[in-house]
Order: structure tokens, then C-alpha cells, then sequence
């Protein structure tokens, strides 16, 4: 089976062929050749890599079909809502402060309205900046997540690359055609969860040794010639020299 790009946003960005240095075009056309040899069952059950010079990859597949990214999605879909509703709330505030305002307008003087009116507007100013604040680090630290994803797989779609003795990993949007048996999102997706398993308990504290308790030392017997104790004498302290 073979896919075709789904929309004209993922129209392939190929760089100038006369760019490209001869050892890469005759690598390129050793992989399409390839596409057109290799078997949909090659890939079976998305447990190995496929024996290919050239595999693709789809990173937002990748993202989807992860438990590790769909625990980031949710992670940021979270924080989304929580800041919608914190805006949400302030809106409703604001509104209500506005009203309480204009209400009063009519019982101030215009010098004594137009400092209220001022001070208003300075504090809805600065709500209103730090919302954008906020939203923007949200919007960074998702990219960022998704960034630190992103460069997890690397290694791994090289070791596959090596595994399917390929020469190249395309991503799948700069792809007009490909056979379903290159595609390795899916087995990139297991093997980068497996990767975050392992990071995961590898951070974990190592569990604390249980502590011997020490062993009492046997009270020595009783043969009744231990010696008697000597008696104690308080010592009265004397006067203090002059």
C-alpha cells in the first residue's frame, strides 16, 4: 500500500538537486528504488525495523502514538484550561469593578471620577499583560517540551537506521510517495516510551537498606564473686577563694 501527501501544507520542501552531492542523489535513487521492492509484510507486526536504505518517519505520528506524548498533551491542555479560567474569573471581576465605577459617577466630581478611571484602567492594563505573560511561557514550555520529544528520537531513528542497514530517515511530510513498510512512527513511538521507562527509573531514589539492629550483649552470669560496688561520696564544694 502506498500514501499520498493528504494536503498541499505538506507539500514537500526539496532543496535544488544540483545541490546535492553525487553520493546522496545515487543514495536517493537506491532508496526509491528500494520503495518499489519492499513488501508490505516486511514491517510485520511494528517490531523491527525493515530492511531498507530509506525509512520515514512522521513526527506528529510519533507524538500521538507515544504514551509519553500524549501525557505531555494532556500535561499542557491542563494548564490551558486552568489559565482560561483564571482569565475567565478576572474578566468577571474587572466587569464588576466597571459597574461598581459607573455606578459611583454620578456621586464624584469629574476630577475625582477621572482618578478612579485612571487607576481602573492602569490595573486592567496590567492583568491584561500578565495573562500574556503567562500564556507566552505556556506556549514556550510546550514548544520546548515538544523540542526535548523531538531530540529523544534521534538517536533512535538512528540506531533503526542502522538496523535497516538504510542510509536515510525522511520525514514523511517531504514524502509524494512511500510504501506503508518504510513507515516506522509506530515502532519509533514504542521505542521512545521504552527510552522515557527507563529515564524514569533510573531517576528514582534507590530504596533505603533496612537497618540490623544491633545485637544486645548478654549480661555476663551471675557466680556471686563479683566484688561489691564501692560506695559513692557526695563532695560538698568549698568556699570560693577571695
Amino acid at each position: 500500500m502506498t500514501k499520498t501527501a493528504s494536503s498541499n501544507s505538506h507539500l514537500p520542501q526539496i532543496s535544488d538537486p544540483g545541490r546535492l552531492g553525487r553520493g546522496l542523489r545515487q543514495a536517493l535513487a537506491r532508496g526509491l528504488l528500494a520503495l518499489l521492492l519492499v513488501l508490505p509484510g516486511a514491517l510485520a507486526a511494528q517490531d523491527q525495523a525493515p530492511r531498507s536504505p530509506v525509512l520515514v518517519v512522521d513526527f506528529d505520528e510519533v507524538f500521538r502514538l507515544s504514551q509519553r506524548g500524549q501525557e505531555i498533551l494532556e500535561e499542557f491542555e491542563l494548564r490551558s484550561r486552568e489559565l482560561a479560567d483564571e482569565i475567565a474569573r478576572i474578566d468577571l471581576e474587572m466587569a464588576a469593578e466597571e459597574k461598581a465605577l459607573t455606578d459611583k459617577r454620578a456621586t464624584l466630581s469629574a476630577t475625582e471620577f477621572r482618578k478612579l478611571a485612571d487607576a481602573f484602567d492602569d490595573k486592567v492594563q496590567a492583568l491584561r499583560a500578565e495573562q500574556d505573560q503567562r500564556a507566552q511561557a505556556l506556549n514556550r514550555d510546550q514548544a520546548n517540551a515538544r523540542l526535548e520529544f523531538r531530540q529523544t528520537a534521534f538517536p533512535i531513528l538512528g540506531q533503526l537506521m542502522l538496523d535497516a542497514g538504510a542510509v536515510l530517515v525522511v520525514e514523511k511530510r517531504n514524502v509524494l510517495v512511500f510504501n506503508d513498510a518504510i513507515d516506522v512512527s509506530g515502532l519509533t513511538a514504542q521505542l521512545l516510551d521504552a527510552n522515557y521507562a527507563e529515564r524514569d527509573a533510573a531517576d528514582q531514589p534507590a530504596p533505603d537498606a533496612p537497618q540490623e539492629t544491633p545485637a544486645r550483649p548478654e549480661p555476663a552470669p551471675d557466680t556471686g564473686d563479683a566484688p561489691e560496688a564501692a560506695p559513692v561520696t557526695p563532695v560538698t564544694p568549698g568556699p570560693e577563694p577571695e
